[in-house]
């Protein structure tokens, strides 16, 4: 059995070597960090343990840019696994409404927003489909089951599978994204190791459903138990898998990243403004393919597998979560809850995530990992001494120190000049800033007042559309009153004056009153 064993360990050594160096298709990054390989609490059994329902489960009302949406419940009423709370929002679990309030959410400015809060009735995840099975993959069952990205910003898969082809013609190239190269977070992986049969499925069922021309599945080389499992998965379903076109990739951060990863894959450097689908490009996280392609069969998207890891952590772990499930009682039911006051709690990685200020707040489907770090040692930054450093590592091509000046004097046009937008907050340049900046957090609340002038900017342009067609209204109000009154005044100048003739008939009463008695 040893030397079986060994046999197929060299086999699959010998097949990475080839893919490594054979057809050169490892690929590089521009800029970006070669960052120490830290993936804990990956799955030595091939199972991850679901946790348990909450009591109480709280659903944010927020729609991909953080916007209030009107929920279509009440308070007291009864919803099952599946059921519509709000356009693109479902319930992930059976239970009755409790109240529909304010409740902080996973922001980076501790954002409050309206929740709904469910009072659970099952301490298990539901596992049963809640639709019928498809025969014919449909993106608007992906919507119904309230499938949304699993791997960046949360945006609803239906809506991006819908514009990928707006003239009902294939896309060229779709990505299935299994690039996790963050330190500390591995939930993707773990799936990859448990479950990489049914992710294999889930591609060739993404492939029947946008009708791309190839599929892409892109992975870090030094994912070798994830590759194993792949490798055999595709090998056992080798007649249906023999268009996916594994891509490796060199571990260096953020290759997960959408635009530096279409660009890698595709070699195409998407513009400002430009997006994938206008180049023929969809790219989907692998968890995001599988809840698509789990979709199909009636499953709604309600869980994610979560990554619980960080410096203080003592019980490293990748577990699946309901959604809506506090991030206290989720480092409760994993054991690390103890000395959390001496703790900072973390959301995301340790580049790209950030501070928690409450742990009341619910678990989304962009939260993939929780990490509890060591407080911070807070040290002023030094003045920059422009080394360049922070562009070097850029992955998107900015000029950060530049961008840093002008979102420090809160000047949002020239930070939008040098790119703001365009940032994707990795946070490499913070890792490599001799001054110790904080360019990222700049950027991010650069950003976030960017939108808030943009949402502003919107509300007095709705309201001045508002002010003239009121105006409009009014004008033509009074101009149908005025075209009644010349009517009116034609008709009388005209002899037709109805109140004269109503005159003259009672006075005719008057002079002959027996006119009216006829004999």
């Amino acid at each position: 059995m040893a030397l079986a064993q060994a046999s197929h360990i060299q086999t699959f050594m010998n097949w990475l070597r080839e893919l490594l160096t054979g057809d050169g298709r490892t690929l590089k990054i521009r800029g970006g960090l070669t960052l120490p390989r830290n993936k804990p609490g990956l799955p030595v059994d091939n199972n991850i343990v679901s946790l348990n329902v909450p009591e109480h489960i709280v659903i944010p009302l927020l729609d991909y840019h953080h916007k209030p949406v009107t929920p279509c419940v009440r308070t007291g009423q009864s919803v099952s696994t599946g059921d519509k709370l709000a356009p693109g929002i479902i319930a992930s679990t059976g239970g009755t409404v409790l109240t529909i309030e304010d409740r902080p959410v996973i922001h980076p400015s501790s954002l409050l927003a309206p929740c709904v809060v469910i009072a659970t009735r099952s301490e298990q995840i539901n596992q049963q489909p809640v639709h019928c099975a498809l025969d014919v993959p449909s993106i608007a069952r992906i919507a119904l089951c309230g499938v949304r990205g699993l791997g960046g910003a949360g945006f609803a898969t239906a809506t991006k599978l819908e514009r990928s082809a707006p003239l009902g013609q294939p896309i060229d190239t779709l990505i299935i994204n299994a690039v996790e190269c963050e330190p500390g977070i591995s939930c993707d992986e773990s799936l990859l190791i448990c479950e990489a049969t049914s992710v294999v499925r889930a591609m060739i069922v993404m492939m029947e459903l946008t009708a791309c021309k190839r599929c892409v599945l892109a992975i870090e080389n030094d994912k070798l138990l994830a590759l194993a499992a792949l490798k055999q998965a595709m090998q056992q379903l080798s007649t249906l898998s023999k268009n996916i076109d594994v891509q490796l990739l060199a571990p260096i951060y953020p290759s997960g990243a959408e635009r530096p990863l279409i660009e890698r894959v595709t070699h195409i450097r998407l513009q400002e403004g430009r997006r994938p689908v206008d180049q023929g490009v969809v790219c989907i996280n692998v968890a995001t393919a599988l809840a698509a392609s789990q979709a199909q069969e009636g499953y709604p998207l309600v869980s994610r597998i979560i990554t619980v890891a960080g410096e203080q952590a003592v019980n490293a772990v990748n577990v699946r979560v309901l959604f809506g499930t506090p991030v206290r009682n989720v480092l409760e039911q994993t054991g690390n809850l103890q000395n959390i006051k001496l703790s900072r709690v973390r959301v995301g990685g340790p580049l790209s995530g950030f501070d928690l200020n409450n742990l009341d707040t619910p678990v989304t489907a962009t939260t993939n990992c929780i990490s509890i770090e060591a407080p911070l040692v807070t040290n002023s930054p030094d003045p920059c001494i422009r080394c360049d450093a922070c562009s070097e590592v850029c992955p998107v091509d900015l000029l950060p120190q530049q961008l840093y000046w002008y979102a420090q004097q809160d000047d949002l046009d020239k930070s939008t000049h040098y790119g703001l937008n365009q940032c994707i907050e990795c946070g490499c340049c913070d890792v490599v800033c001799p001054s110790r900046i904080p360019l990222t957090q700049t950027f991010r609340y650069a950003r976030s007042a960017l939108q808030e002038q943009t949402q502003a900017k919107q509300r007095a342009t709705d309201a001045e559309q508002r002010y003239q067609l009121r105006e409009q209204r009014l004008s033509a109000k009074a101009a149908a009153s005025e075209a009644q009154r010349k009517m009116a005044k034609t008709t009388l100048t005209q002899g037709n004056d109805p109140i004269a003739a109503a005159l003259a008939r009672a006075k005719q009463r008057r002079n002959n009153p027996d006119s009216d008695n006829p004999a």
